[in-house]
């Protein structure tokens, strides 16, 4: 039998697929120039449909529900927590603060629901205690206590610390927005921390998704936000003014602090235990520390930042206006905090009249991998160098510094170097050099750094101590003394 003969039925067969085919071709083509033609309808379809969904959701006045505004004898936290309840029950949607003042006591955010300050609105710190909840919540968040057996130790389960004119606990999707503004009224509380500091203005607890963006704080009666186990949130372009500490976050996962301007008496941003934190575009200015991590963290990115002091605000219980690190990374200095720190990256920051640009300090339950630092620009250094340490035996893996011009005051101290000589590092109140100190590092990488000093100084400019492989004499360039 022919091998290339084909059968009538064999024919009809092919004949019925090629049509099969050519019938999908078809569609497929006029599918394209058809989604092709009517792309601007379909786009305006979109933006129709979104506009639909923006118009149906729920926006409300806190005026609908009783708020009166510019009287301090009231207390409007039930008219604007029954318009929460009450928009979070519809579906969620915005509820509005107009332009006034409005005194209130503890607010409770609920998911799904943004407050909107107005331009002109302002939400007033009670000034009475009794105004003010305390924390609830069945989250075990005990790994994030400090302070213990000192004046500042905080826990969340103390209710005095706990007490917050805004609390978020547990929710998903909610957030504060607008030109306005928070007063946390400064209230003090003498059974708080250092007995005097009163409710932290916002305080979340187990969120995620929550966008604070747009508005101001002030006068922070303690933290201006305190946040446990935040995830995929975000803080951007808020102006925070006084009080304590800007933003502490402990334990985070995926949280953004972009374009803030955040001018306080103590830390501008701290806390710990985050992963994938970035903080970016900031202005940062403190009587204490700028950026400070008293918890290991991971995948940290510190990026664009202008960071200066002296500090606007002074800090509360010291009243000093001096500045101290610009960059402190310290997981135990307030109590135990083990656990791994890695992939630090810090890139593009300026930095002017701070005690110093970096110091990164392990405890002893800590190690670290890498730290990079790249393009970090520092003027008018007060006192300490640049630093990346241990002072028992934790070790740092690698330490990067690339494209860095710093500048340091001087000590003109010319039997500063002796006095060094058999001192034990507990004793000492600077470090035995002027700009850069490692110690228990296993490699440090250096290049393009440039180090001056302005003043006299008698000190090395730069010292490792335990340190596997270094190239400073190859990646430093010593500016002349100005």
């Amino acid at each position: 039998m022919n091998s290339s003969y084909i059968t009538k039925e064999a024919s009809e067969d092919l004949l019925k697929k090629l049509v099969i085919v050519r019938n999908i071709s078809t569609f497929i083509c006029n599918f394209v120039f058809a989604l092709y033609s009517h792309t601007k309808q379909i786009i305006k379809l979109i933006i129709n449909l979104y506009r639909m969904n923006f118009l149906l959701a729920i926006v409300v006045s806190i005026l609908s529900y009783g708020a009166v505004p510019n009287d301090t004898t009231v207390n409007n936290a039930k008219a604007i927590n029954t318009a929460i309840s009450d928009c979070a029950d519809k579906g969620g949607g915005v509820v509005e603060v107009p332009n006034g003042t409005f005194t209130t006591g503890s607010v409770f955010l609920r998911s799904g629901v943004t407050l909107r300050l107005n331009e002109g609105a302002v939400l007033l710190g009670s000034s009475r205690l009794s105004d003010y909840s305390s924390l609830v919540t069945d989250l075990d968040l005990s790994r994030y206590e400090s302070g213990q057996g000192t004046v500042n130790y905080n826990s969340a389960t103390d209710p005095q610390w706990s007490k917050a004119m805004i609390f978020a606990v547990g929710c998903v999707g909610a957030g504060i927005e607008g030109a306005g503004c928070i007063d946390g009224g400064d209230v003090r509380n003498p059974l708080g921390e250092e007995h005097m500091r009163g409710p932290h203005t916002v305080l979340m607890a187990g969120c995620r998704d929550v966008k604070m963006c747009d508005f101001k704080v002030r006068r922070s009666a303690n933290y201006a936000f305190l946040a446990y186990r935040l995830d995929r949130s975000a803080f951007s372009n808020l102006t925070i003014e006084g009080g304590w500490d800007g933003i502490h976050i402990r334990g985070s996962k995926d949280v953004r602090i972009e374009k803030c301007q955040i001018h306080t008496g103590d830390d501008a941003i701290a806390g710990g235990y985050w992963e994938k934190m970035k903080i970016s575009r900031c202005v940062l200015n403190s009587s204490c520390n700028c950026i400070r991590m008293i918890m290991p963290s991971t995948d940290l990115e510190i990026a664009d930042c202008n960071i200066y002091g002296p500090g606007q605000y002074e800090h509360i219980t010291s009243h000093r206006t001096r500045s101290e690190h610009a960059i402190n990374l310290e997981p135990g200095a307030w109590g135990k905090a083990p656990g791994r720190m890695d992939r630090i990256f810090i890139r593009r920051n300026k930095v002017e009249s701070v005690l110093s640009p970096l110091c990164v300090t392990l405890g002893e339950d800590n190690t670290c991998g890498t730290i990079v630092v790249e393009n970090l620009t520092a003027r008018d250094v007060t006192r300490m160098a640049l630093s990346v340490k241990s002072w028992g035996m934790a070790p740092t893996d690698k330490v990067t510094l690339k494209h860095c011009d710093l500048e340091f005051d001087g000590i003109d101290d010319p039997g500063l170097p002796a006095w060094f000589v058999d001192r034990p590092t507990s004793e000492w109140p600077v470090f035995p050099c002027w700009g850069m100190f490692f110690r228990n590092v296993g490699e440090v990488d250096v290049r393009d750094v440039t180090l001056r000093v302005k003043g006299g100084e008698y000190r090395k400019a730069y010292m490792c101590q335990n340190v596997g492989k270094e190239n400073l004499a190859k990646g430093v360039r010593l500016a002349d003394q100005k």
